[in-house]
């Protein structure tokens, strides 16, 4: 599985939102992770919170966007991976 490489799959506004993907997207037996970490709420989740990356297996990328696609708060995700592009 290491021979997959990880891709950006898209960026979402905060910590929360990076958690909900990355568990929806495990919930469908998709491997991915998002480089929010807890220890970003040491200022108290400040409202200037920098945006999220959700990363996931070029393999999957197609269906990771499909679920989240199936969500209507997920349909304006920012820098959205393109599968079959770049």
């Amino acid at each position: 599985m290491d021979s997959d490489p990880e891709i950006r799959l898209c960026e979402v506004s905060g910590e929360q939102e990076a958690a909900m993907v990355v568990n929806l997207l495990h919930e469908d037996g998709l491997p991915a992770r998002s480089d929010a970490s807890s220890s970003m709420n040491v200022f108290g989740g400040l409202p200037f919170e920098p945006g999220h990356s959700i990363y996931v297996p070029r393999p999957v990328a197609a269906r990771a966007l499909k679920i989240l696609g199936n969500y209507p708060h997920f349909k304006n995700l920012r820098n959205l991976h393109v599968p079959g592009g770049r």
